[in-house]
């Protein structure tokens, strides 16, 4: 019995997956844009960002093509179209997760300093996420009414009455949501520190026998043992420095010259990386960043200069490569 993928199946996806991204890219900032204005977050932007790619490749691929009457006949609207579905569905499941769950909103306590702040994220989750998504597309991206229901599946009527309810809640939401945990400083510092003395057994001891290394966009990896240390300290240019982005501590990679080229989150306890997610390929959330810490950002292309591209492509141990094209 034959493998039913097999490596020459994996790679032709690949090289169309490759394809798809260049030819969607001039549509990326703005639908980077607009998951960051819905869920008011960068990274929760970038994973809506990422599940829609996918989703819309995946369709494309089904069989929606640009033809007479076909919804990839506006891309954009197309892209956005999926966006505001996998979010809807994404705060609908959450809202279904805490119920079943039992979760009672937290009270406030009268003598918090925090509490007008507190209240105004309570109105706006109240308000539904067709209502948030209306306010968004009409008053942000200026779609037309008749776009918005079609992208919300609803009528005019329905989108007018959304905009009101919507507008109302957003202009009372505070505008930044509460800070993540993150990774304890001592497990960032020693990460840093085997990186930058390019320390491959002790970057590879860092990190849990399982640990998930992801590169959205472009791939992945596995395990301490699957090369995701060997391919990243081989960069000679490159210095990592500890940063916080919103009470996060994240890691900083700068390439030759000082800038910015990828920002890296890690998870994990006092003493193992169990994941690492790289945001090199994720140029919206690296500019968003970069311009919140003040810093200078190089950005990796998607479609590197051939040579690597192949490398890229033949295998997807090492999505990142080596002698990555800044631009």
């Amino acid at each position: 019995m034959t493998d039913p993928i097999t490596d020459d199946t994996s790679r032709a996806l690949r090289t169309a997956w490759f394809d798809y991204l260049d030819t969607i890219e001039p549509l990326r900032p703005a639908l980077h844009a607009y998951g960051l204005k819905l869920t008011g977050d960068v990274w929760d932007a970038e994973d809506l960002v990422q599940d829609t790619l996918l989703k819309g490749f995946a369709m494309i691929g089904r069989g929606d093509l640009h033809g007479p009457g076909s919804p990839v006949v506006s891309p954009k609207a197309y892209l956005f179209r999926a966006a505001t579905n996998l979010w809807i569905d994404r705060v609908r499941r959450a809202a279904r997760e805490r119920a079943w769950l039992g979760e009672p909103p937290s009270p406030t306590p009268p003598s918090d300093p925090d509490a007008a702040r507190q209240g105004a994220q309570a109105l706006f989750a109240a308000a539904s996420p067709q209502a948030r998504a209306a306010v968004v597309l009409k008053d942000v991206f200026d779609f037309t009414l008749e776009e918005i229901a079609d992208q919300l599946r609803t009528t005019v009527g329905g989108v007018k009455s959304a905009l009101h309810r919507g507008r109302e809640a957003l202009a009372a939401a505070a505008a930044d949501p509460p800070p993540r945990d993150g990774p304890s400083q001592a497990l960032v510092e020693r990460f840093i520190a085997a990186f930058n003395s390019r320390d491959v057994p002790t970057l590879t001891a860092v990190l849990t026998e399982t640990c998930s290394i992801e590169v959205p966009g472009v791939g992945g990896g596995r395990g301490r043992n699957g090369g995701w240390a060997e391919a990243s300290v081989g960069h000679g240019d490159v210095r990592l420095e500890p940063g916080v982005y919103r009470g996060e501590r994240v890691v900083l990679f700068f390439a030759k010259g000082g800038s910015l080229y990828d920002v890296v989150r890690l998870e994990g306890d006092e003493d193992l990386v169990s994941r690492i997610t790289n945001y090199c390929y994720c140029p919206d959330t690296l500019k968003a960043v970069a311009a919140e810490l003040r810093l200078e950002v190089s950005l990796l292309g998607y479609h590197q200069p051939q040579e690597i591209l192949t490398r890229m492509i033949a295998t997807t141990t090492l999505p990142w490569g080596e002698g990555l094209r800044l631009h």
